[in-house]
């Protein structure tokens, strides 16, 4: 099912019928939403998920909620996927001026250096094999890229293998 909505998105990105509709988000609705849909995961795992909100001090920004939603969901699952039993993912978000910042990092194997400036590729995967796997579609890193692209913010992994990987991205913060 993953897969086909995956396609699907690509398919509608592709044909120019994604449309990013800007909308009032209150960030700390948001956060709990998706904290209580991946909370199941993160404790079937025994992972610690600490999330931090702190430098936050405009909560209602202006951006698509679906897309914003579709992107930590996205996020937050590789860093389940990723994440070794017992370990930690952080997920944290900042403002900075007109712009929201959020991180997500993960204690696990992290991503071969090598690696690093192919992950927003459709289809990429890093262990190079084909089909379905518990290393999915090679497509949700792509989708968040062209998502985040759309609502004129930007995205970055870092990695050091062994130890932790880490995304960043930005969106405007809008006006509420």
């Amino acid at each position: 099912l993953s897969l086909i909505n995956d396609v699907l998105d690509m398919s509608r990105i592709e044909s120019g019928k994604v449309k990013i509709e800007e909308k009032a988000v209150h960030l700390p609705d948001l956060v709990h939403d998706v904290r209580s849909i991946i909370q199941p995961n993160v404790s079937a795992k025994r992972l610690s998920l600490f999330i931090d909100t702190m430098d936050v001090e405009n909560e209602d920004i202006i951006t698509d909620p679906l897309r914003l939603n579709q992107i930590l969901l996205n996020l937050l699952s590789n860093a389940i996927k990723f994440t070794p039993p017992d370990g930690v993912i952080k997920f944290d978000i900042q403002q900075e001026n007109d712009m929201v910042r959020v991180t997500i990092e993960n204690t696990g194997d992290g991503i071969a250096p090598d690696a690093l400036p192919f992950v927003f590729e459709r289809f990429y995967k890093e262990d190079r094999s084909r089909g379905l796997n518990t290393r999915g579609s090679g497509l949700g890193l792509h989708i968040c890229k062209v998502l985040i692209t759309l609502s004129g913010g930007q995205i970055k992994a870092e990695s050091e293998m062994g130890k932790w990987c880490r995304f960043t991205f930005t969106l405007p913060a809008g006006k509420t």
